[in-house]
């Protein structure tokens, strides 16, 4: 049982004190299976291959005419073709089948439900300050434009990565998946793949520094405790 320090000074009565450490317990145990699960990925076939390295992107212009403009100036209109030098698929599917289960809500092990816990009363403030930070600045990178362009004007990386996710691996939405439909054909999925598996190594570096927190505070716990306040116990 998880030693709870201050009970007495709280006003706790030692069935209230195994409450607190049962309920704290289980919190720790979701955290203990969030860090498993990162493990998991940092094996995975992705991880290993792009935590140094990058995406070599390959482009091939074919059918090409030029066009004079005024002055010296000229233009080129050709059919492009793009890939990622190397690109596994099969990595591609399985990263995401772990990332769905770090994002989608109704998941235990999402970031959103581990919030939860760092929010909870019992959390270091450091800890909990330091989760919110990480995750904040991953959201600051999906709500941030991508480096691909259209018409319209630059795509954000939480359009791409959704569009990528539920158009063209899941198909699970429709609309995405003609979205999805119209990069292959494009001739620039190639750079699309590499904008993904760019913010994919920034999720990978995001969950493996979580996970660091979380074993940091673990570690404290199970060698000191917890302490509980007078506030706490009313």
């Amino acid at each position: 049982m998880l030693k709870v320090n201050g009970t007495e000074a709280a006003g706790l009565t030692p069935a209230e004190a195994d409450q607190i450490a049962t309920s704290v317990e289980r919190d720790l145990d979701l955290l203990r299976a969030f860090c498993r699960r990162v493990d998991r990925l940092e094996q995975s076939g992705f991880s290993k291959r792009f935590e140094a390295d990058v995406p070599n992107v390959i482009a091939k212009m074919s059918e090409p005419s030029f066009q004079r403009e005024e002055g010296p100036r000229f233009s080129i209109v050709a059919r492009i073709e793009s890939w990622v030098e190397d690109f596994s698929q099969d990595e591609i599917d399985a990263f995401v089948l772990s990332y769905r289960l770090f994002t989608q809500d109704n998941d235990r092990l999402s970031i959103r439900n581990l919030s939860k816990v760092f929010a909870k009363d019992w959390m270091h403030p450091r800890a909990r300050e330091c989760f919110e930070d990480a995750r904040a600045q991953l959201n600051g990178h999906l709500d941030s434009a991508s480096t691909i362009a259209f018409p319209e004007g630059h795509i954000s990386v939480r359009a791409l990565v959704d569009t990528i996710i539920y158009g063209g691996l899941a198909h699970s939405n429709a609309e995405k998946s003609k979205i999805f439909d119209s990069w292959e054909h494009s001739g620039i999925m190639g750079f699309i793949w590499a904008e993904f598996m760019a913010y994919a190594r920034e999720v990978v570096d995001t969950l493996k520094y979580m996970r660091g927190l979380i074993l940091d505070l673990i570690a404290s716990i199970e060698e000191h405790g917890m302490t509980v306040s007078a506030a706490e116990g009313e």
